[in-house]
């Protein structure tokens, strides 16, 4: 069901409308039909809010500035709830209504008058003072330095020497750049081959990044800045036709990934990550084989922002299917299992398993609890299967049973073992099955069972019977466990509670329940009904507090 202007207290959140009831809502603006623009004021920051309401009164777009991942966030609730309660309707009559003033006006104002308002504006507003000079007194070729006194200017005249800097301060900074920057764009994207057109371009880009890093300020308009005046490169860089010209035009950018000091420019990087999307396969593969090289002899581990780079070079190669090329020049990223698992997966795959086999060996040294070494440790499983190295695989294999409990692999161990350390890894296995904390216990109930069947001690096994025993464990044994003792295995299910903390989702409890016909069907075959009616109805009266496990509950209603 879609959010409309009369369903939204019933659809969001109440959390969320009461956060979104703090906010203030102000400037809101209709800058087309449906279209509401407005600034919302969270505390000390403001954010640029928009929503699109189509005609049925429904939402179909928003955005927010603030960066929240939820579909809607505080922000544009608060904005819903500004418009449903109709506050924004004077706020539109009146900007129109002053709008048309304004045209009216300047057409009848003096000149001279006009000036001196203008001049006395000026006076008053330091950024209006900037922008003014730089609109009327435009240079047709501008210096790098020129380029970063442009930016540093203009700074100065919205922010001052603030460390700590709001969103609606930001966007005006950002506004005043756009205006006054946008010649240097357009520049060097009419001479998209030409080296100072790129640096003025390089260096218009840098300061305002550089400037990004000495403020604090939770706004992406920067980021954004940045992004879109790449972006109007890109139609310019792919419409080259002389190979040359294009080699040319892309080494500008490539050359200045590296920042010369201990840092690489992501921004480029992404940027030419788009261009290698759009461009011809010949081209494709040109790029990709220069950003390899030059990451080659980069050694991104002595980088501050090594480990992004790593991903983003890393992650080109796969997408291209270039990874068997250039297999040897990546590494595993410390701690980071997501890339970890995806690159030894693929040298498994290349059949690089010396290799594989150093990187697992490096991750588990310096990893600091046993559990963070259960992918390496599959992987290099895995390697030993491989290479049918039983000698290898024995160590592994005890390190993971105590997390896994593969009851397969513990009988690989323990034939491998004497006489007496049979025993003692028999006791250890199934004490640490027995008292596994999570998220490991749903193996540990499966391992112990399994190890109670290929002893055929079911007699122990009703006795382990208990709230974390899944129903389907039951129904598999119940056979076995019913002709082993009949008495004592109804007695364990009566007294038997639910707990699904082993990590069990909502289709997997569904699952289990799923299971509840045949187990009732095999109480009914070796229990009467009267005495399954008689037997339950007692322990209910025995207790003064007795509640009945799902399967209980179950059963009495079948048996009524």
């Amino acid at each position: 069901m879609p959010l409309t202007l009369k369903n939204y207290t019933a659809t969001l959140l109440p959390d969320l409308l009461l956060q979104a009831k703090k906010n203030k809502v102000r400037e809101c603006d209709e800058t087309e039909k449906g279209h509401f623009v407005a600034y919302v004021d969270d505390g000390n920051e403001s954010y640029d809010v928009s929503l699109i309401i189509g005609a049925k009164q429904e939402i179909t777009g928003q955005t927010c500035e603030c960066g929240s991942k939820a579909i809607f966030c505080r922000h544009q609730a608060a904005l819903i709830i500004h418009i449903a309660n109709g506050a924004k309707t004077k706020l539109v009559a009146k900007a129109n209504k002053k709008e048309s003033a304004v045209d009216m006006l300047l057409q009848e104002v003096e000149p001279n008058d006009l000036k001196v308002w203008v001049k006395g504006l000026i006076d008053k507003n330091k950024d209006i003072e900037f922008s003014f000079i730089h609109r009327f007194s435009v240079k047709e070729q501008l210096s790098a330095d020129e380029v970063a006194k442009i930016i540093n200017d203009a700074v100065k005249a919205v922010i001052g020497n603030k460390k700590v800097i709001d969103g609606t301060q930001l966007k005006k900074l950002v506004e005043l750049w756009s205006e006054l920057l946008t010649p240097i764009t357009t520049h060097y994207q009419d001479n998209i081959t030409d080296l100072k057109a790129f640096l003025n371009f390089h260096i218009m880009l840098d300061t305002c990044i550089d400037f990004q890093f000495k403020v604090f300020s939770n706004s992406n308009k920067i980021p954004k800045f940045i992004e879109t005046n790449l972006q109007k490169s890109v139609e310019p860089l792919d419409m080259l036709q002389v190979e040359e010209a294009w080699d040319k035009a892309i080494g500008f950018f490539v050359a200045q990934i590296p920042d010369g000091v201990n840092r690489v420019r992501m921004h480029y990087l992404l940027h030419l990550k788009n261009i290698i999307n759009i461009s011809t396969e010949q081209r494709k593969i040109k790029l990709i084989d220069c950003l390899i090289k030059q990451f080659e002899k980069a050694k991104p581990d002595t980088l501050t922002n090594g480990d992004d780079y790593c991903k983003i070079v890393f992650e080109i190669a796969c997408d291209y299917n270039l990874f068997p090329k250039y297999s040897r020049v990546f590494k595993p990223i410390r701690f980071n299992n997501e890339h970890n698992k995806k690159l030894i997966g693929l040298l498994i795959e290349n059949n690089h398993l010396d290799l594989s086999k150093k990187y697992c060996a490096e991750q588990i040294k310096y990893n600091f609890r046993d559990e963070y070494n259960l992918l390496y440790l599959n992987f290099l499983k895995t390697i030993y299967l491989i290479q049918k190295d039983e000698a290898a695989l024995v160590p592994v294999v005890t390190a993971l049973l105590p997390f896994t409990f593969d009851f397969d692999d513990y009988l690989f161990v323990s034939e491998r073992l004497p006489g007496d350390e049979r025993k003692k890894w028999r006791t250890k296995m199934l004490t640490r099955s027995r008292n596994i904390a999570y998220p490991h216990k749903k193996n540990g109930v499966t391992f112990y069972f399994k190890l109670m069947e290929s002893e055929k001690n079911y007699r122990k096994m009703i006795e382990y019977i208990d709230s974390y025993t899944p129903y389907g464990i039951i129904q598999q044994y119940f056979e076995r466990m019913v002709q082993a003792d009949k008495t004592k295995l109804l007695e364990v299910m009566l007294r038997k509670s639910d707990d699904y903390g082993w990590g069990m989702k909502y289709e997997d409890k569904e699952k289990d329940a799923a299971c509840f016909p045949e187990l009732f069907s095999l109480f009914e075959k070796h229990y009467t009904r009267d005495y399954l009616k008689l037997v339950i109805s007692s322990a209910e009266k025995g207790r003064f507090y007795y509640q009945t496990n799902h399967f209980i509950g179950y059963l009495k209603k079948q048996l009524s």
